[in-house]
């Protein structure tokens, strides 16, 4: 039964005022197209009747969905309604995205059946319009975490999803971007491009702090030397990240050193050798492992 033909006086009158509320809403972005929020809960498969794009007939497919329940309706957003942007392919991205505030448009409800259909991509366009009227260059926003993967985090700025790799995350290097952010979070963002009329937005997380090489001539200046851990390994070098957990120091191994005697997380003591205020980089060498 379409929605305009429901009595939904006869089907709400024994909600309570939660649900209610709930439903309220839900008829509302549906009526209006008004842009709700909520939660990533999970992910699910549904299988969707449609016709195809220059075709007549219609097929079904099963689709991985992004599950939001604000109370107890279960609001379905399909994985072709969640991205503007063109994301790699794979479940991993949306179920990165569990914990995370996201925006849309209900586009369909079965009210007998207790759910509804939304669409993401709906409500990240009209957020995109209100938000291609403003100046943003250079300004410092707080952002949504969408997704967090091992390399890379997923940022949303008022319908802009903004791709972020980990040298526009951290000046330091980690194994795993899921170790500083986290779906749900709001963090800080710089703009580094904002060209609205080709929908183009540039974001940086690591650009809102100090840069770790500031005043580190007096922190560990040349000739000293410091207790670091191994971070990671580059080109024959190692990256040894020193106590105050924002230096990294680019080692190379003294000659009587073999690669394979150090490993991540490894302490070991270094030597200051270089500072190279250009590149700010902070170059050292290997003197021991720490026993």
């Amino acid at each position: 039964m379409e929605f305009n033909e429901l009595n939904l006086a006869e089907l709400d009158k024994d909600l309570t005022p939660e649900e209610r509320d709930e439903w309220q809403a839900i008829y509302a972005s549906y009526r209006s197209h008004s842009v709700m929020r909520g939660e990533a809960a999970g992910v699910d498969y549904h299988e969707f009747e449609f016709i195809p794009e220059g075709k007549k007939k219609s097929v079904k497919e099963k689709l991985r969905c992004v599950i939001v329940i604000l109370y107890r309706i279960k609001i379905i957003i399909p994985e072709p309604e969640m991205f503007l942007i063109s994301v790699p392919d794979g479940g991993y991205v949306l179920h990165s995205m569990c914990g995370a505030k996201l925006d849309f448009v209900i586009t369909h409800i079965d009210r007998e059946n207790d759910f509804a259909i939304a669409s993401r991509k709906i409500a990240l366009e009209k957020m995109q319009k209100a938000a291609n009227r403003r100046k943003l260059m250079d300004r410092v926003l707080d952002t949504d975490v969408v997704s967090v993967g091992r390399n890379v985090c997923v940022l949303n700025y008022c319908g802009y999803d903004v791709v972020l790799h980990q040298r526009d995350i951290n000046y330091t290097m980690v194994s795993d971007v899921r170790e500083l952010v986290h779906p749900g979070e709001v963090r800080k963002a710089k703009v580094k491009e904002f060209i609205p009329e080709e929908g183009v937005l540039k974001l940086s997380m690591k650009e809102t702090m100090p840069h770790p090489f500031e005043g580190v001539e007096t922190r560990h200046p040349i000739g000293s030397t410091r207790i670091a851990t191994v971070v990671g390994k580059y080109g024959g070098g190692v990256f040894c990240r020193l106590s105050d957990n924002v230096t990294d120091v680019l080692c190379s191994y003294d000659t009587m050193h073999y690669d394979g005697d150090f490993r991540l997380g490894d302490r070991v003591e270094i030597l200051i050798k270089r500072l190279n205020y250009e590149k700010k980089l902070v170059y050292g060498k290997m003197l021991r492992k720490m026993r």
